[in-house]
């Protein structure tokens, strides 16, 4: 009995004793965690308990008139490596430089000597992407959803819409002019992590989308645009050019093109710098004739001379202090409307010789030359129109075949609108919602003075012999004129060929200016060079919009 007991208690202080060493243990790493280690303790709660992060908010989008889709965030993926796993082997970096079109060498250096932490190797990848890196089956690649910008139209709207740096933030056009409204406002989320890193429900501030911007675009009618641009560029060899269209009754812009162009997404990509520029409305230049019916009108309005008047071009050509003027040949005896059909320039000189500076040059404002294009609120220039007191008489008369003045193919546009519109100014726009200052209407020429305009304009397009045969539209009557004027720079010369037209020439649905910059060839006048692009636009505009030609 006294053996049993014996037995039994010793098997009490040897478990007891187990128990004791066990807790002894237990108290000591918890003394250790606490005293050495409790930044690495506290750092262990937080990841895995606690979750604070900020919630991205989508990018406000860009539409056309017909909410048709130019500029949205897409969901997209950052790539990263974890050093510690990853096992560094340069056939890896080089298959991953592939996928990321990144280079070898440059990859490589970025993670020479590092052993541990996080590397982001590449950001706002897409989701294509994605799943053929997750295939290489790396150790210590991860991923990080993200947003990113997408621009669905390409290189056919991208003048306008801008583009975007890597963290979506605004550095040209419209994306950069509209910043503010199109951001939006981050939410956050603090919560807590559950099992397998699941972040469970905690306090959640919801992210706000930014505003979406409307623009008075037609994406169907800038593509129209782009195409005819990019097929006349090729054709005739020229350097560049632009094609505004516009509606003349709104002032709206239905299409803004460029060429060279560029795709916002792929960006990487872009040699020629010039490409991001906004030619149509930041390349000034001397419009050559194109400017005849703004000098006209105010010719007319002069009452100098009588709507009879007969102006003598022999032998076609004129010389006045001590420079030729010269035209295409000798036009004999012409009227007024044949001045501007035929696009004399000796008659010009003859006609504005007798003009007071003063009222040539207030005219020209009017029409909106030297004027900032305010409304349109994307960067654009001026122009160049001296002081009135600045002017030379040599000056004046230049300036009435096109010389000596400058502005861009959206001036264009805005002047001839006048002519489209009973001889109203109607500023234009680019926005449907939004405008720095209230377009402005202003009356620029008599209604009288512009149906006399109008009917030259008829007749440039229209007439046998006028400059514009070439912009004709069946069963539509397109009122019209060409410009061409020459530049010469590090003795380099080119030609600039202009039309500008609006049909119907009677209440006028669609206003179009096309140019083409540094032409060389046999052919680079407005009438043989431009004036085809802008006939190809307009018809397929109205054929795509089942309307009656």
């Amino acid at each position: 009995m006294s053996s049993r007991i014996l037995y039994s208690s010793g098997r009490i202080v040897f478990v007891q004793f187990i128990l004791l060493i066990g807790f002894c243990a237990l108290l000591g790493r918890l003394v250790y965690l606490q005293i050495y280690q409790d930044v690495f303790l506290d750092d262990q709660v937080f990841t895995r308990l606690d979750s604070q992060y900020s919630l991205l908010a989508p990018r406000g989008k860009i539409l056309d008139r017909n909410d048709n889709i130019l500029a949205l965030d897409i969901k997209g993926y950052s790539v990263g490596l974890d050093l510690e796993k990853f096992i560094y082997d340069p056939q890896t970096i080089v298959t991953l430089s592939n996928i990321l079109n990144k280079n070898p060498i440059t990859l490589s250096k970025s993670l020479e000597g590092r052993l541990s932490g996080y590397k982001e190797i590449s950001r706002n990848v897409n989701l294509e992407t994605k799943e053929n890196l997750k295939g290489m089956k790396v150790s210590g690649l991860y991923f990080r959803e993200n947003l990113r910008r997408s621009y669905p139209e390409k290189d056919i709207i991208s003048h306008v819409v801008g583009l975007t740096d890597i963290d979506r933030k605004g550095i040209q056009g419209v994306e950069l002019i509209f910043q503010n409204e199109l951001l939006g406002k981050e939410g956050s989320f603090e919560g807590i992590k559950g099992a397998k890193n699941i972040k469970l429900e905690g306090k959640r501030i919801k992210a706000e989308a930014g505003k979406d911007i409307k623009l008075t675009i037609d994406i169907n009618i800038q593509s129209i645009a782009y195409h005819e641009l990019e097929k006349a560029i090729k054709k005739n060899n020229a350097q560049a050019g632009s094609v505004v269209v516009i509606d003349p009754q709104s002032g709206d812009i239905l299409a803004l093109v460029n060429s060279p162009s560029f795709d916002p997404s792929r960006r990487k990509n872009l040699t020629d710098m010039s490409a991001l520029r906004n030619r149509a409305t930041i390349d000034v230049f001397e419009p050559g004739s194109v400017l005849k019916p703004l000098a006209m009108s105010a010719i007319v309005e002069s009452n100098k001379h009588p709507l009879s008047s007969k102006i003598n071009t022999s032998p076609g050509w004129i010389e006045f202090e001590g420079f030729r003027t010269s035209d295409f040949k000798d036009y004999g005896l012409l009227n007024l409307s044949e001045v501007i059909s035929l696009s004399s320039n000796v008659g010009m000189v003859k006609l504005c010789e007798k003009q007071d500076i003063e009222h040539l040059t207030n005219y020209y404002k009017k029409f909106g030359i030297g004027r900032y294009p305010t409304s349109i609120m994307i960067p654009a220039r001026e122009g160049f129109l001296p002081h009135h007191t600045q002017f030379t008489s040599r000056d004046k008369v230049s300036s009435c075949y096109g010389y000596g003045v400058t502005l861009s193919a959206l001036q264009i546009a805005q002047a001839y609108s006048v002519f489209a519109n009973d001889g109203n100014f109607i500023e234009l726009k680019l926005f449907t919602e939004h405008s720095f200052d209230k377009p402005m209407k202003e009356r620029v020429i008599s209604e009288e003075t512009n149906q006399i305009i109008l009917k030259m304009l008829v007749e440039t397009v229209n007439s046998k012999s006028g400059t514009a045969s070439k912009a004709r539209i069946n069963n539509m009557i397109v009122a019209g004129k060409t410009g061409t004027a020459k530049e010469t720079l590090a003795e380099e010369t080119t030609y600039t060929g202009t039309f500008a037209g609006f049909v119907p020439s009677k209440d006028p649905e669609f206003l179009a200016v096309v140019v083409l910059h540094g032409l060389s060839g046999e052919d680079y006048s407005g009438g043989k060079v431009s004036a085809p692009v802008f006939s190809n636009i307009m018809q397929q505009i109205f054929l795509s919009k089942d309307l009656k030609i």
